[in-house]
């Protein structure tokens, strides 16, 4: 298949080396299916509170254009104008009317982008394939222009915990798009954002619905990277290879509330342990996130690792004491995937959406969201106790056999599309080629 793939998130949004790991292995699995994959990126980073170009690098085989959006400086000073009408927060409106606009302006830089591709190129596909909501409605546009299927694929969403307001669909039209606008399938990540949910509430028809788990990146042989070489590689980050070591694997965001493991680590250092948190990662929360660390006295014991390639955090899973999450929305990520299959214990909040992965003193020691002082008392034991911390590690091995590799995921996906390709209507190509045979 030529597949043209349409993606309102960047593939690499740290530095170059980080991203969201599965958009890249679905951008991988799509190659390794034998499939031909041209990917269209927007110029700028749309979620990014700056004007960030976004990395044009892509997996091997990705053949990568770039939509202009030189609508989205404006629309950024906008949003910037907006907030501090509102003093700091922006009003539900100007929010409301500022994402319809990017919405719509995207999907008109989108397929102009991808009709230049076609048209100019003289380039034919067979699928068209939407990352992200705000992609969706263009993968529609393009595929019904080219008379091939469209697919729509969501990372999670924010939907969740809104969708039973009343016309939910008009008050968050941006969120919903991903659901409403029309797909011949809609791929949703099991990632713990109920995105079954809101598909039972906003789609007529579930059976173009898959709401598939995402798989596991794991490496070619177990890391054996030592804990002194970590130290030579991130000594200058302040890492000491003679205290305890946590591990954190995000971007910095709000949502993913870093703010509780730095009271959690506060905690576990004032019980008498010497515990290091490694924070491996970006966003905007950076700073906010150094100051607290600075107030309640942990300076030293925060490792800001920055944007760290996917080998090196396997490597540090694989020597590190624990691995801590404490996500607002959703704790059911590929970094917990990667931590279970790391055999390594985690701390971390107590939030159904994680109720098969993680069991209290079975793989895990979990505590109330905003109980940081039970948080860092889990920690505290874990860096204590070996013989807990070796419990835990082999109550992992169950859990690791459950998840699917990003090899097996994909193979899922790659058949799901062929056979829509193979049972859909002929597309324009095809059309073309009949009709030169009958001429």
């Amino acid at each position: 298949m030529r597949i043209l793939e349409i993606s309102a998130l960047p593939v690499w949004s740290m530095e170059g080396k980080g991203g969201m790991p599965s958009l890249r292995e679905t951008l991988r699995g799509h190659v390794r299916g034998g499939h031909e994959v041209v990917l269209v990126l927007p110029r700028w980073d749309l979620f990014s509170p700056d004007l960030t170009p976004v990395s044009t690098t892509a997996p091997e085989g990705v053949e990568v254009h770039v939509a202009p959006c030189r609508w989205l400086p404006a629309l950024k000073a906008a949003r910037t104008a907006a907030a501090r009408i509102g003093g700091g927060s922006m009003p539900y409106l100007a929010r409301w009317g500022l994402n319809l606009a990017m919405l719509l302006c995207l999907t008109v830089s989108m397929v102009l982008t991808a009709w230049r591709i076609i048209y100019r190129g003289r380039r034919w596909f067979d699928l068209v394939y939407a990352h992200n909501q705000y992609a969706a409605l263009a993968g529609r546009i393009v595929g019904r222009s080219q008379g091939i299927p469209n697919v729509t694929r969501l990372y999670g969403t924010f939907l969740g915990e809104l969708i039973g307001k009343p016309l939910v669909w008009l008050r968050y039209p941006s969120l919903s798009a991903g659901y409403l606008a029309p797909h011949d399938l809609l791929i949703c990540a099991n990632d713990g954002t109920e995105g079954d949910v809101v598909a039972r509430k906003l789609l007529r028809d579930q059976s173009r619905f898959r709401f598939w788990q995402n798989g596991v990146d794991l490496p070619g042989k177990p890391p054996d990277t030592s804990r002194r070489q970590l130290v030579r590689q991130f000594g200058n980050k302040g890492l000491r290879a003679d205290s305890k070591w946590v591990v954190s694997c995000s971007r910095l965001s709000y949502w993913k509330r870093i703010d509780r493991i730095l009271r959690a680590v506060a905690e576990c250092n004032r019980i008498g342990c010497d515990c290091q948190a490694l924070i491996a990662g970006d966003g905007g929360e950076r700073e906010p996130l150094r100051q607290l660390a600075a107030e309640i006295g942990i300076s030293k014991q925060v490792v800001w690792l920055g944007a760290v390639a996917h080998d090196d955090i396997w490597a540090l899973m694989n020597v590190a004491d624990a691995f801590m999450i404490t996500n607002d929305v959703t704790n059911r990520c590929n970094p917990v995937y990667e931590a279970i299959c790391a055999r390594l214990p985690v701390v971390s909040v107590k939030d159904r959406s994680t109720a098969d992965l993680l069991e209290h003193e079975v793989n895990a020691l979990l505590a109330d969201k905003d109980d940081w002082q039970a948080l860092g008392s889990h920690l505290a034991a874990l860096c204590r106790e070996e013989a807990l911390a070796g419990r835990l590690r082999e109550g992992q091995d169950a859990k690791a056999d459950a998840l699917w590799s990003w090899e097996q995921r994909m193979d899922v996906e790659v058949r799901e599309l062929e056979s829509l390709v193979s049972h859909g209507k002929p597309g324009r190509r095809e059309l073309r080629t009949r009709g030169r045979k009958k001429r």
